[in-house]
């Protein structure tokens, strides 16, 4: 008797267990389905235009009207301008030429090369009259090209002044981001790494004294991303990007993949520029450029659109410039889905909330996607945003992904938190920023939201309508 007295004192503990753990399961179920709590949303990319930072086209710094719409503007420096006389590096007439002060003000970043020939009509030079008396052993030609002077790039005095301005040029660049990629040049007509030998100019250096060259702009450059006009050895294994100064001449573009695919060599008056092959080099490195060739801008961009399609797809082009899209050519609905196509096209493809009641808040996850042609290159932070139905700012939340590390075709998925309180049955949204690290420019998601004070929102939860996504 003493044992069944036992067991029925027990029981009535036993019965409130059960009834608590059945009315806490209703709880974790009921609650957050009765309030719109869980729930999972897919999204959609849009092709609407975004013109984000850091991509597009990159016209002349010097020419106003046509940088005006751009996010990006081109900066040509001749040593001769840079150094008109020995350590005198003349930054007032660099930035008065380019406007680069206006530019900064307009939140546009730039494309720099660092030349020393220029082919042209008339005979000159492109280096320092001082340098030129010094060294002396270059050649005048006329060829093709044009007329111009070509320097012994192999001269070691011209390798010493050239390091010390490529040093001051980097000094003046690293003072803030406004130069955000840094095309080699130097070495070649145009900065492009090959002479016409044939027709009298001097062979480029052997492979160790290119590499110098490279290592010099490496060594100096903390900002800018830096890009080689080929896949050479030496920038390969430093994940330096590249540029293809050819875009929309088909086989010249070929042939330019093709050294990535199976590496080649360049001839030198020593030991070759190796070329080592790269696999799905866009993905950490920027891949730039600008239009090349014998058809016309109008051309590319008119009935031979396929070709420079191609081009710009098959290299993952970020940018293009400065020979790019001008004037009327650049208003025209080619020109324009072309400029959308470069770089990163970031969106989310699917957002889910999920009510914790341990933690007492909405857990956030959210997939991202990329459906661009490169990813960007720089960490820019990433913020969510929750606001009331009224639009006013209720809370943020870093979130946690490296964008640069998103390529296109991959995925990643993020988890963030919702400090919930009642007031979120009323409703909420969620919105997205991408900024860069001074917050001066945002960069946009590829999905055709609305916003709220410049953030895209993604999701809007309303009570008395049905669960919705903008």
């Amino acid at each position: 008797m003493a044992k069944r007295k036992e067991r029925e004192s027990v029981l009535p503990y036993i019965v409130i267990i059960i009834l608590g753990l059945i009315i806490i399961g209703l709880l974790l179920y009921i609650i957050p389905f009765r309030y719109g709590l869980n729930v999972s949303v897919d999204l959609e990319s849009s092709d609407i235009p975004l013109d984000n930072p850091l991509t597009g086209y990159a016209p002349w710094g010097e020419n106003t009207e046509e940088c005006e719409d751009s996010q990006l503007v081109y900066i040509q420096v001749k040593w001769s301008d840079w150094e008109p006389e020995k350590d005198f590096y003349d930054i007032e007439s660099l930035e008065e030429k380019y406007h680069i002060q206006r530019w900064k003000s307009e939140h546009k970043n730039a494309v720099l090369r660092f030349v020393c020939d220029i082919p042209d009509d008339e005979e000159h030079m492109d280096i320092p009259a001082y340098l030129y008396t010094a060294t002396h052993d270059g050649v005048f030609y006329n060829c093709r090209y044009g007329k111009g002077y070509c320097p012994n790039y192999a001269n070691r005095y011209f390798r010493e002044r050239h390091t010390a301005a490529i040093k001051a040029l980097a000094d003046y660049c690293n003072r803030d981001s406004f130069v955000a990629y840094v095309e080699l040049g130097s070495l070649g007509h145009w900065g492009e790494w090959h002479t016409n030998t044939a027709e009298g100019a001097l062979p480029l250096p052997d492979e160790e004294i290119c590499n110098e060259y490279i290592l010099t702009y490496s060594d100096s450059f903390k900002n800018a991303r830096l890009l080689t006009r080929r896949n050479y050895e030496i920038a390969v294994d430093g994940g330096l990007g590249l540029y293809n100064d050819m875009t929309g001449d088909a086989d010249d573009t070929e042939e330019w993949l093709e050294w990535t695919r199976s590496g080649g060599e360049y001839h030198t008056d020593g030991e070759p520029l190796v070329f080592k092959p790269t696999e799905r080099f866009w993905e950490k490195a920027p891949v730039g450029g600008e239009i090349g060739g014998d058809l016309s801008a109008e051309e590319l961009f008119g009935r031979w659109i396929s070709v420079m399609d191609d081009c710009v797809s098959g290299t993952h082009l970020s940018f293009m410039g400065p020979r790019c899209p001008s004037g009327e050519t650049k208003d025209t609905k080619n020109a324009q889905q072309i400029r959308e196509k470069m770089g990163y096209r970031y969106y989310i493809s699917n957002l889910k909330t999920e009510y914790s009641f341990s933690e007492g808040d909405l857990e956030v996850t959210m997939k991202w996607g990329n459906v661009g042609l490169a990813p960007i290159y720089w960490e820019w932070p990433v913020t969510m945003y929750v606001y009331n139905l009224d639009g006013e700012l209720t809370y943020w939340e870093s979130v946690d992904i490296d964008l640069s590390k998103l390529a296109p075709g991959d995925n990643a998925e993020t988890l963030s938190h919702i400090p919930f309180t009642d007031s979120f049955r009323k409703g909420y949204r969620i919105g997205v920023g991408i900024t860069s690290p001074d917050e001066s420019v945002r960069a946009r998601l590829a999905m055709d939201t609305e916003y709220i004070d410049g953030v895209q929102i993604i999701y809007t939860f309303n009570p008395d309508e049905k669960v919705s996504s903008d």
